[in-house]
């Protein structure tokens, strides 16, 4: 942009999944403070969850997202017949940010999953059209009152403290993508939730064989291995929402309501990531 010497009046337009939208939007947000930007998502992880928000970020050695910014897009446009290239393994991981939705607002609407999600993951209208506008509103509904994620646009971040350091563990490689580890980081916070007598069994149970159902694979167990322990530990005190050397959790009381700023010793969660990678 430099060398073509855009300026404030120009306008940046990002085609693409996540990624893309995430780095335009950071240069965007930073050059010449600020120009105009249109994201036009690709991937249904990014039509649901990344380009709605005014979130930016990108990674780095130390973690995800730790470096970026609040910038929202002049205009975002979805369009669905872009899925239709996708392969099954990306619209999971698009997925994986719809169901996070229902449970954090709408019970009714993790009930249309339960009897939709195959329906929805193989791209069938209406189902995938409402998954894609129900899972938009109630993130939106949710950044209008915390745009800058000082208090409740923290729910969005379930199983996410859990997912970033299981991405980072793999330094980001294809070994796991970001909707697989945001499934695998919700089983995490629902089994500590059931735990803490949040979460009751019978819920629990629930999220757990919807997650199983989509794939049966996604097991803590079946990616890492004990000696893994402690740099899951690492990558999950860095996450950006911790304040203190206690790491901060989103835990769920029930399917519809979360809670955030839920504090815990390095030491629980060290024994929890072990137990997981222990579980039968």
């Amino acid at each position: 942009m430099l060398k073509n010497n855009f300026n404030r009046s120009d306008c940046l337009i990002a085609v693409g999944g996540g990624i893309v939208g995430d780095v335009s939007a950071f240069a965007a947000s930073i050059f010449k403070r600020g120009l105009k930007l249109i994201n036009i998502p690709t991937t249904l992880l990014a039509q649901v969850d990344s380009s709605i928000g005014g979130k930016t970020g990108i990674n780095s050695k130390f973690g995800k997202n730790l470096i970026g910014s609040f910038y929202q897009p002049n205009l975002v446009i979805s369009d669905i017949d872009f899925l239709k290239y996708l392969p099954k393994r990306e619209i999971i991981c698009g997925y994986a940010e719809i169901f996070k939705h229902s449970i954090i607002a709408d019970r009714k609407f993790f009930d249309f999953l339960i009897r939709n999600k195959k329906k929805i993951i193989n791209l069938k209208k209406p189902f995938i059209n409402k998954a894609i506008y129900k899972s938009c509103l109630i993130k939106k509904n949710i950044v209008e009152k915390d745009e800058n994620e000082k208090n409740l646009r923290k729910k969005l971040n379930l199983g996410h403290t859990f997912a970033h350091s299981y991405e980072a563990s793999f330094k980001y490689s294809g070994k796991l993508n970001h909707g697989e580890a945001v499934l695998l980081g919700i089983n995490s916070a629902s089994e500590f939730s059931k735990q803490k007598n949040l979460l009751s069994q019978k819920e629990f149970g629930l999220i757990s064989k919807h997650i199983s159902e989509i794939d049966k694979s996604l097991k803590v167990r079946n990616y890492f291995k004990i000696k893994d322990a402690k740099k899951l530990l690492k990558y999950m005190k860095n996450d950006k929402k911790n304040n203190s050397d206690k790491i901060n959790l989103i835990l769920i009381n029930k399917i519809g309501k979360v809670s955030y700023d839920n504090f815990f010793h390095q030491k629980e969660i060290s024994k929890f990531i072990r137990s997981q990678i222990y579980s039968i």
